[in-house]
């Protein structure tokens, strides 16, 4: 079962610039929608918190996202999507941004 112990577990989850500058633009602009410091905290927190407890243990949780690049992968969370790649010791989160529902 090889599949099971090809990454470690409880795996780091790294943010990368881009990735941060993408969750403190959502911050924002929860908080201009609710005029709520703490709203935009606390869905910033349950946001990250997410991605951390999904990805340790289960780093191909996401599906492939190759859209962006052969070794992506995209979990999505509330209409958020996550973009990330898996590394041998830890996970990096690339971006994160607002998946708007398709028009038909």
């Amino acid at each position: 079962m090889k599949h099971l112990t090809e990454y470690s577990l409880n795996m780091k989850i790294r943010f990368t610039k881009e990735a941060l500058h993408n969750l403190e633009e959502i911050a924002d602009f929860i908080y201009q929608e609710t005029k709520s410091k703490d709203i935009a905290v606390k869905h910033m927190h349950k946001l990250r918190v997410f991605t951390k407890v999904s990805l340790e243990d289960f780093p191909k949780l996401g599906r492939p996202a190759e859209e962006f690049g052969s070794a992506i992968r995209k979990l999505v969370y509330q209409r958020y999507c996550i973009l990330y790649m898996i590394q041998k010791t830890h996970i990096d989160i690339i971006a994160v941004y607002r998946d708007n529902l398709p028009t038909l």
